[in-house]
Order: structure tokens, then sequence, then C-alpha cells
């Protein structure tokens, strides 16, 4: 079935980037039917899920790279329209987004595309997608930064350079929802470092990785480096008590040097303590 269902989205996606300007829409609506079309006469669907969700990014992806088209874009339409079309059948849970953002990496690295530029995508692709469904922004962020970490695990790519686009996905995916934004950093730390210890990774370096991307993202947006990099060492280290062991103080060490690091590249304190306004009223015994 998974080569069956790759093989339907590939030849259809191929036809809406040929014929149409509307790459956007005509993407999400061919994954969306051709997922629909593969659940839909399957009584267990449980047991075929992962096969399907996997297939279709998989093929969307493949497409684009038979046509030179752009995979970033391409990965993000099709994870949206993949958990649109399990959506119309049945419930999208956490596992549906790792599947599918799980899907597109594998596709990228069977033809050679840039995983890491893919993984951001993805995970766009994952919050957009899950917006009008009950999975959260925050959900749908830690589970797609798994589905990342073990996709990359499986096809050997770079984990640490996935893991910083991860985030920076879930912050431009984010930016066209309504999640809150620092919690949302937050969660998908904490899914990249638990993928990590869970696949084997080097769970120390993945949270380096991640806090350097949160805020190198966080520039485009306007978000302060000191809140960006908050979120992601807070997830990093949540993360990392729940594995607990050597592996809970490598993280902790790690985070702290890129935060120490940070700082001399800032040339500035970090998360400094905010000074009284001019003005403002001081506690007795404070000085004026």
């Amino acid at each position: 079935m998974d080569t069956k269902i790759s093989e339907t989205v590939r030849s259809s996606v191929i036809g809406v980037l040929k014929s149409t300007k509307e790459v956007t829409v005509g993407i999400v609506d061919v994954v969306t039917a051709s997922t629909v079309r593969a659940l839909e006469d399957v009584k267990d669907i449980g047991a075929v899920l992962s096969i399907v969700l996997i297939g279709a990014t998989l093929g969307a992806i493949k497409a684009a790279g038979e046509i030179g088209a752009n995979l970033t874009t391409v990965a993000t339409h099709s994870v949206v329209g993949a958990i649109r079309g399990v959506h119309e059948v049945g419930s999208v849970t956490t596992d549906v987004v790792r599947d599918a953002v799980r899907g597109a990496i594998k596709g990228t690295a069977e033809i050679g595309g840039d995983v890491a530029a893919v993984a951001k995508g993805a995970v766009v692709g994952a919050i957009v997608g899950t917006r009008d469904v009950a999975v959260s922004s925050e959900e749908a962020a830690a589970e797609a930064a798994k589905g990342v970490i073990r996709a990359v695990s499986e096809v050997g790519s770079d984990a640490g350079l996935a893991a910083k686009n991860a985030v920076k996905g879930a912050i431009g995916g984010v930016a066209q929802t309504s999640g809150h934004l620092t919690s949302v950093i937050k969660e998908t730390t904490k899914g990249l470092v638990l993928g990590a210890s869970e696949f084997g990774g080097d769970v120390a370096s993945i949270a380096k990785s991640v806090i350097v991307g949160a805020i190198e993202a966080s520039k485009e947006i306007g978000l302060s480096a000191e809140e960006a990099a908050s979120a992601a060492a807070t997830g990093a280290v949540e993360a990392a008590d729940k594995i607990g062991g050597k592996t809970a103080s490598a993280v902790r060490k790690a985070v702290t040097g890129t935060i120490e690091g940070i700082k001399v590249v800032l040339k500035e304190p970090f998360m400094k303590e905010k000074q009284p306004r001019q003005g403002a009223i001081r506690k007795p015994g404070e000085e004026g």
C-alpha cells in the first residue's frame, strides 16, 4: 500500500505543479483527496494510517524533485494535505502529525534533497494543518519534532542541522496561526531532545542546535533573543530531566555553554534583570 499511495500522490502532484499556478491549493487538495481515498475503504484505519501518511508526503516530495519544484514549499503543503485527509475520515492524533512529517523527510533523503530545509517546511505544515483540529500548536510542534528526529535517524542525515531548522519551522508555523510562541518553542525543543534520546542521537548536541536555531529565527519575527533562548533552554532541560542520568547532566552543560557563548556574540547581558523605569515607584529603603 505504501508504494501505491506514494505513486498516486507523485503522479497527481506532478500534474498540479505542471498545470497550475495555485501550487499551494493544488498540493493540499491532491494529498488530501489521495489520503481520503486510501483510508475510506479500510476497516482498520489504525493499522495502515502510518503507511498511508508516509506514502502520501513521500510521493509529493518525489514529484517535486522530478520537476525541480521547491521541496520546502511542497513539504509544507503536503503535510497540511495529509493531516486534512485524515481529518475528513477520522480523528487527527499526534501520531498523524509525526508520520506525515516523517514521510516528507524520508522522501527528501531518497531523492538527495536538502533534509534540513524540508524539516523546517514540514514542521510549518504540521502546525498549519492542525489549526482547525483538536491538536494544539504545542502538541503538533512537539510530535512533528519527534518525526523529524526519527526520520533523520533512519536516513542518516545531520540531526543537529535538522533540529535547528525544525524549531525555525515551529516558529514560522506559529506566525501563521494563533499559537503561543514561547510555549511552542519549548515543546518543540522537548520533542527534539526526547526524540534524540529515543532514537540514539547526541542529545546534548541537539539541545545546543535548537537554542541556536530558536535565536536565529526569533530575529526574523521580532521576538527577543532572550525569550527564544529561555524557552528553548527550558524545554531542553525539562526533557533531559525526564530522561535522567548522565543525559540530564550533559544537556544542562550544553544549555549553559550555549547561552554563555551567545552572551559573547550579543555582547550584552543575557536575560538581564530589568531596571526600574525612570520615575518608577521604588520600595521603601531603595536609593533614589
